[in-house]
């Protein structure tokens, strides 16, 4: 009786040692890569919230563009989704000239020279954004006869400098930089010629005296 168990416990024992071990599982395949849509919202989602008008936000938007770029080398489809970006970014740039957005057009241009430097659009932005910037702002106080001409007091504020000062002009006469091309009828304010733009504009009166 004994020998039988012994001999069914070792058959038992070989039994369960000749069982084969299960397949190990198959490795889940890897996923697909990123399409270039899928990198171009993640690239802008990074730079889109830096296109405003902060005056930090130029150096931001490129360091942030810069990373952003860095990040796609590894990418399968990074190369395809760079003219996307770029495309983007111009777009956005000729938004904010488009819309007199000065110090935001300044800022873009900083992303824009980091896909396409050299950009020819850029420098021709970039010098209207900061003549725009630089504008002096007038404020007309009045028009008044002086030796029988009529003459304009303003008060200008000049962006470059911080400072503001105050001006006795008559038409023709320049300026920091303006002309005042002519006294609006009624005295109603006058029309000025920005030099470095060579643009024309209106600056309404507060008020006629004696």
């Amino acid at each position: 009786m004994k020998r039988a168990l012994i001999a069914l416990c070792l058959g038992l024992v070989c039994l369960t040692s000749c069982e084969k071990e299960p397949p190990p599982k198959p490795t889940p395949p890897p996923p697909p890569p990123k399409t270039a849509q899928q990198l171009h919202g993640q690239v802008m989602s990074a730079v889109r919230p830096l296109i405003n008008g902060a005056p930090e936000s130029g150096q931001l938007i490129k360091g942030a563009l810069s990373g952003e770029l860095g990040k796609l080398r590894t990418e399968v489809n990074g190369d395809g989704a760079k003219p996307l970006i770029e495309n983007e970014i111009k777009d956005a740039l000729k938004q904010a000239y488009d819309g007199e957005r000065w110090q935001e057009v300044l800022n873009v241009c900083e992303a824009v020279e980091v896909m396409d430097p050299g950009n020819t659009r850029v420098l021709r932005y970039r010098e209207r954004a900061t003549a725009e910037k630089n504008k002096p702002q007038v404020t007309v106080k009045g028009v008044f006869e002086l030796e029988q001409v009529p003459t304009v007091f303003m008060d200008l504020y000049l962006p470059e400098t911080g400072q503001t000062t105050d001006v006795k002009v008559r038409e023709g006469e320049e300026f920091h930089g303006l002309i005042l091309e002519k006294i609006l009828p009624n005295n109603k304010g006058v029309q000025l010629k920005y030099l470095k733009t060579e643009q024309s504009y209106t600056v309404p009166g507060l008020g006629t005296g004696q």
